[in-house]
């Protein structure tokens, strides 16, 4: 009889302590005034190019709000609105903090606009901003549509996009991208730092001629040719360069 009461007890006190633990929680979720677990302090990680208050601003986290509910996808979206941001990712912090994680994109081209702006285009073919200091090692590009001449502004051709993404990505061993005319679409053109002309087609099947570039560059020197034509899928054509 012993051994049964105390049975119960137990059951008695764990469900007891659950009905506790539950009434916890719900108050913590919806007692927007509740202090013991309210945002007092927002950390960031990972940005260089855009500002604490610019991101603690967009994301609308406000101080003073409950933690577990704060709606954090809800500021991770807003924050990867922003131009140089690629994406974000925020974590809470108990008792009283978040910390937003920052990845930002990587600038692969700069472009001239319709009204002489120097336009930056980062990954996944944004425009991050409207200078273009400190950036000559970015790809110049000739050509292409952008949606405007603002950060936030996009290159309008998804195979562009790809095409920049993918030579960003590449490792093309011995060569340097300098230059990449996309103003006829049905022929691409880019330029090495050696003054190397490379064939990729048009624009709709650029992207897929990187790789063969890649294996290119680590079979020959890239430099000693003047042109290389790789309109033709697996097929390359080589013309060396005239020495002098």
């Amino acid at each position: 009889m012993k051994e049964g009461k105390s049975k119960r007890r137990a059951v008695l006190w764990v469900v007891g302590m659950g009905g506790v633990l539950i009434t916890a929680a719900i108050i913590a979720l919806y007692t927007s005034w509740l202090p013991i677990f309210d945002l007092q302090h927002v950390s960031i990680v990972g940005n260089r190019h855009t500002t604490g208050p610019d991101i603690v601003s967009i994301s609308g986290l406000k101080r003073g709000t409950a933690l577990p509910s704060l709606p954090l996808r809800t500021a991770a979206a807003r924050i990867a609105a922003l131009p140089w941001v690629k994406s974000a990712e925020l974590v809470r912090e108990f008792p009283h903090g978040v910390c937003i994680e920052i990845t930002e994109r990587v600038p692969v081209a700069r472009r001239t606009s319709a009204d002489g702006k120097c336009l930056l285009i980062g990954e996944g073919g944004i425009v991050v901003s409207e200078k273009c200091d400190g950036w000559n090692e970015t790809i110049l590009l000739s050509g292409g549509s952008v949606s405007g001449t603002t950060p936030g502004a996009h290159v309008l051709e998804p195979a562009l996009v790809r095409l920049l993404d993918g030579l960003l990505r590449a490792t093309l061993a011995g060569m340097t991208v300098r230059k990449l005319d996309v103003s006829n679409a049905a022929s691409i053109v880019l330029v090495d730092d050696s003054g190397t002309r490379v064939l990729l087609g048009a624009l709709d099947v650029a992207a897929s001629r990187i790789r063969p570039l890649e294996a290119l560059c680590r079979a020959v020197k890239i430099g000693n040719y003047e042109q290389i034509d790789l309109r033709f899928g697996g097929e390359a054509t080589l013309v060396p360069r005239v020495r002098r």
